[in-house]
C-alpha cells in the first residue's frame, strides 16, 4: 500500500513566514501528500498557501482563536477523513532538516512491527526543545517520575544537585538513537492513522499548554510506545516562550516569563494534568505539590513576580478543581 503522509499544524496572528517554509519542505517529500492547515483566526490571510499548492494544502479558518487543543482536533479530524495512512503533527514554526521524514518513517515502520502500527509514534528531534537528550542526560532522568508536581520531585533533588556541581554537569555527546518517552510534544510525531483513531482527538477543554501532554500519554497509558528518534533532526524557527532563557530555574520562568495568559493555561493544565492523571501516591503528590509552592513563593520577591504568583495560585485552583476551557479574564 503506497505511504500518503499528512501534516497537520495549527497557527495563529501572523506566522505565514514560517507556515511558508514549514510547507514549502514538507511537500519536498515524497510521501508527504497533504498538509492541513487550522487557522486559529490568523490575522494574515493564509489563502496563498492554497493558491501556491493547489490541491495540497488546505487550509480551514476559524472565526476565533480557540486554542491549539481544538485546532489539532480540528486538524486531526480532517486528515483522517481523507485516505491518509499516516499523519505527522507539526508546529507552524519546525520543519525538517535533511531527510528527517524519510528516518522517522523507517523507524516507525520497524517499532510498528515489533509493537503493532496502532500502538507505536515517533518523534522528531529539536535540540532546543529537548535539551536535556541533547546534553545526554540519562534517560531515565529526562522524564519526571509519577506523583511529581510541575515535574518537581523530592527524589530528583540530589541529582539536581550533583548535576551542578563540576564533576556532575552533563557533558554532551551523541544522544542516544531512540529515547524512549511517555509522553511529549504535539510538534514532530508520526504515526499511522490506526494509533490516532484508536486515541482519539485532543481534549478541547484544556484549550492550550499540557494539551499534548494529556494527548500523547494516552498512547504510552494504553501500553504503547512513543520514542523520540534523535537522528530525525527538525528546525526550531522560532523558540518557545517558556525557554528557560534569562531565568535560571523553573520557579523565575513561571513567575517572569511569558505574557499572564500563557502563565494561566500553562499552571492551570498542568495541575489539572498532574492532580488528576500523573499522581499515583498521594501522599507524595501532596509532598511535592507543598514543597514546589513553598519555593515558588521564596522566589515572588518583586512586586511583578508577586502579582504572578497570585494569577498561578487562581490558575491551580481552577485546574485542581476542573474549571477548565477558556477563561474570559484570559481570552487568547
Amino acid at each position: 500500500m503506497q505511504c500518503k503522509t499528512t501534516v497537520v499544524t495549527v497557527t495563529y496572528g501572523n506566522r505565514l513566514g514560517y507556515l511558508e517554509q514549514l510547507v514549502t519542505r514538507a511537500l519536498a517529500e515524497r510521501t508527504i501528500h497533504q498538509v492541513v492547515v487550522v487557522s486559529n483566526a490568523a490575522t494574515v490571510s493564509l489563502d496563498s498557501l492554497e493558491t501556491r499548492w493547489p490541491g495540497q494544502v488546505k487550509v480551514i479558518a476559524l472565526s476565533e482563536n480557540t486554542g491549539s487543543a481544538n485546532g489539532y482536533a480540528v486538524a486531526l479530524e480532517a486528515a483522517l477523513a481523507s485516505d491518509t495512512t499516516h499523519i505527522w503533527m507539526m508546529d507552524d514554526d519546525n520543519a525538517p532538516l535533511g531527510d528527517a521524514l524519510d528516518v522517522l518513517h523507517r523507524r516507525l515502520d520497524e517499532l510498528g512491527a515489533v509493537h503493532g502500527r496502532d500502538k507505536v509514534a515517533v518523534l522528531g528531534y529539536r535540540p532546543t526543545q529537548q535539551a536535556d537528550i541533547a546534553q545526554c542526560i540519562p534517560t531515565k532522568m529526562i522524564t519526571q517520575p509519577r506523583s511529581s508536581y510541575f515535574g518537581f520531585h523530592v527524589a530528583r533533588i540530589p541529582y539536581k544537585i550533583w548535576r551542578r556541581l563540576p564533576w556532575g554537569r552533563p557533558r554532551g555527546g551523541q544522544p542516544e538513537a531512540l529515547v524512549e518517552l511517555p509522553f511529549a510534544p504535539y510538534g514532530g510525531m508520526l504515526a499511522h492513522r490506526s494509533l490516532y483513531e484508536r486515541i482519539g482527538l485532543p481534549l478541547r477543554e484544556l484549550v492550550l499548554y499540557s494539551d499534548d501532554t494529556e494527548y500523547t500519554y494516552r498512547i504510552t497509558q494504553a501500553g504503547g510506545k512513543l520514542f523520540m528518534v534523535t537522528e530525525a533532526e527538525l528546525e526550531e524557527l522560532e523558540h518557545s516562550w517558556n525557554i528557560k532563557e534569562g531565568t535560571s530555574n523553573v520557579y523565575q520562568n513561571y513567575l517572569q516569563a511569558g505574557s499572564d495568559f500563557r502563565a494561566y493555561y500553562a499552571a492551570r493544565n498542568q495541575a489539572w494534568f498532574d492532580k488528576n492523571v500523573w499522581a499515583s501516591s498521594r501522599p507524595m503528590y501532596n509532598l511535592n505539590r507543598y514543597v514546589f509552592h513553598t519555593l515558588l513563593k521564596w522566589f515572588a520577591r518583586d512586586d511583578k513576580s508577586r502579582q504572578r504568583l497570585a494569577l498561578i495560585r487562581q490558575a491551580v485552583q481552577d485546574g485542581e478543581t476542573g474549571a477548565l476551557g477558556i477563561n474570559r479574564s484570559y481570552p487568547l
